[in-house]
């Protein structure tokens, strides 16, 4: 079992190295994805939707961070992309194309367009090997285009439309909760969010992302919240990206 002062430490150290003049250690946040779980009563105009896994963990919603990130002296910014997202209603409903089960799903499973964005990533605190104190905070925004779909995640489209997404001052931790969802794979692996590998020395320190607490992202008209776990719950990371077709039903 890690110690939860070791972290501290080797930064602390490390950071100390740096402060000689010509000398730096690169505070580094490594490209990976971000797998999430729609949590049940996730709702748009009163229509509820919950996820349909598909990924590990049983993730509906899979963000990927393309860069590695030096915070070292001030924020840092990845691009990203959704690189999946499916999600149904808990109910029939009527989106123009009759009563049943709609989905939600990206245009770039078609052909269409990549949902990307961007992630500005801020440390604020060393990384203390535990859970329990966020090393930093950032701010997100995708362009997410969305199809909503009728009775099957393949079938005929009764919308297609982007929505703009926004949120800021969301909290991230170096290591994962008990409850969040770990893909584990070698320094560089995208599809990794806990990686192996990592670099520490007098030159850089790597660091992994797992995002934490609640996430609430807004265009100025919709809102949606990810909810990331809590350490001793078995609530698991959740995504109310539902508002994608609220948003392409007043279109």
């Amino acid at each position: 079992m890690r110690r939860a002062t070791h972290g501290v430490v080797v930064a602390g150290l490390l950071l100390l190295v740096g402060a000689r003049p010509g000398s730096a250690v690169v505070m580094n946040v490594l490209a990976g994805s971000d797998y999430m779980v729609t949590q049940p009563g996730t709702e748009f105009a009163g229509v509820p939707f919950e996820g349909v896994p598909f990924g590990p963990g049983g993730s509906d919603t899979i963000i990927q961070r393309l860069d590695n990130v030096d915070v070292t002296s001030g924020p840092g910014i990845t691009p990203t992309v959704l690189s999946g997202l499916e999600l149904q209603t808990t109910a029939p409903v009527n989106f123009g194309l009759g009563t049943g089960i709609y989905y939600v799903t990206l245009q770039s499973v078609r052909g269409g367009p990549a949902s990307t964005g961007t992630l500005d990533i801020t440390q604020t605190s060393p990384d203390d090997n535990t859970s329990a104190n966020p090393e930093g905070t950032f701010d997100a925004s995708f362009d997410v285009f969305f199809d909503l779909r009728f009775g099957s995640l393949t079938g005929p489209i009764a919308l297609s439309s982007d929505l703009m997404l926004s949120s800021t001052g969301n909290l991230w931790d170096a290591d994962p909760s008990p409850t969040d969802i770990v893909v584990t794979g070698p320094r560089g692996d995208l599809a990794a969010n806990e990686h192996t590998g990592k670099i520490r020395n007098v030159d850089i320190y790597d660091m992994d992302f797992f995002p934490v607490g609640v996430i609430t992202e807004t265009d100025g008209e919709d809102t949606h919240k990810v909810v990331s776990p809590e350490p001793g719950t078995l609530m698991l990371v959740g995504a109310g990206l539902v508002l994608l077709v609220g948003r392409g039903r007043r279109a």
